[in-house]
């Protein structure tokens, strides 16, 4: 029985000794790293899936005329919480009734567990950053900023300008991009607004791709132009002009003889605009299940360079047309589930009547362009409070 006894106080002291060693836990360095790094990553998800869905969700409603809503995700808060426990127990268990006392088993645990419940808050944009992020032009060196990144420049033309104005031998022209006025890529039987903004603006690019840019030149006799981003063969030496005091101006291209000068949309006019886009071929597409709506405009292919009728500017799948892909965004609205934004990763000289190299919209859709450029505005233009980066706490 001393035996016995003796086994039972180790057995106690053995888990009094456990006990106190589960109530400090402490990560290894590698532990440490591995779970930050799978919950940053697991956190960029959450926020880009959130912020994809909520562009492509107002697209939907400005394509029905719907009212648009903007809401922020104040960042991601995720402390995990700690439970310890343990247990210790005496059997017994006779062998034999002539025993007057049973042999008896010791058994003892102890476990630790960890949960982990994030939380973040989602609230609409209050009145002063909505009308900042959302309503207000973009700022011209937002514009400039996207125009000299390497972005495809037709599809900056399309998203972020509403109108141009040529200036030569001081008579200006303008041409507006009313989103209802284009129809059929805009060829050249197409007689609307809409569209004599689409020539004007593929004419702009087809000049500058045409021309080298030259450094502004502030020597005797140039002339002063406000707002300009650069120039191309100018008919006199040109130079940026300041801003006036109550503002700044529009962005504003040299060719030739001619400043074209761009009036800039806000995001939510953006928004607008491509679900106006979207209008008649949703009207066509109702009832078929498995047809993408496309936007009546093309731009040129992602990852080709000339030579093609490039892709719709923007492309919703409805889910009988998705075959499984996988898409930047995805949303249920009215019932139904839609996607944008599918993963196009090629590099093309040239097009190709099949194969990856094909200028058709399931080869070349642009749709996640879109979605990024939006998001990063929406970002962009938003208060540091609205758009926090996730954090992770960790208590031990």
């Amino acid at each position: 029985m001393v035996g016995f006894r003796a086994l039972v106080l180790a057995a106690l002291a053995a888990c009094l000794g456990l006990n106190g060693c589960t109530t400090a836990p402490r990560m290894s360095r590698e532990e440490l790293a591995g779970r930050i790094g799978e919950d940053a990553a697991a956190f960029n998800e959450a926020y880009s899936k959130a912020v994809n869905a909520q562009i492509l969700l107002n697209v939907l409603r400005s394509r029905d005329r719907q009212p648009r809503y903007y809401l922020s995700m104040t960042g991601i808060q995720d402390a995990p919480s700690f439970l310890y426990g343990d247990n210790v127990g005496l059997g017994g268990v006779p062998f034999g009734e002539q025993r007057s006392q049973p042999f008896g088993i010791l058994s003892f645990g102890a476990r630790r567990e960890i949960t982990s419940r994030p939380s973040y808050a989602v609230q609409p944009l209050d009145a002063k950053t909505l009308t900042k992020a959302v309503f207000q032009p973009t700022p011209s060196n937002v514009f400039a900023h996207y125009w000299e990144s390497g972005w495809p420049r037709d599809m900056l033309l399309l998203l972020m300008v509403e109108k141009i104005s040529i200036t030569r031998d001081g008579q200006t022209r303008e041409f507006t991009n009313e989103a209802n006025d284009i129809r059929d890529d805009c060829g050249p039987n197409v007689d609307s607004r809409g569209c004599a903004f689409v020539r004007t603006a593929r004419n702009f690019l087809d000049q500058v791709g045409a021309k080298e840019s030259v450094s502004p030149n502030f020597g005797p006799g140039s002339r002063g132009v406000c707002g300009l981003m650069e120039a191309y063969d100018p008919a006199t030496p040109v130079h940026e002009a300041p801003s006036p005091k109550d503002g700044e101006c529009a962005p504003a291209f040299v060719i030739g003889d001619a400043i074209y000068r761009f009036d800039l949309r806000s995001f939510d006019d953006i928004v607008y605009y491509v679900g106006e886009l979207m209008r008649s071929s949703y009207t066509a597409a109702q009832g078929k299940p498995d047809e993408a709506m496309d936007a009546r405009v093309n731009v040129r292919v992602a990852g080709l360079r000339g030579g093609g009728v490039g892709t719709p500017l923007f492309r919703i799948s409805p889910q009988g047309a998705t075959r499984g892909q996988a898409f930047a965004a995805s949303v249920s609205y009215n019932g139904e589930i839609f996607y944008a934004g599918p993963p196009i990763g090629r590099s093309c000289a040239d097009a190709t009547p099949d194969g990856i190299c094909r200028d058709d919209p399931a080869h070349g859709d642009r749709s996640s362009s879109v979605l990024s450029l939006l998001a990063e505005l929406l970002a962009l233009n938003q208060s540091p409070d609205a758009i926090r980066a996730p954090a992770r706490l960790l208590a031990e």
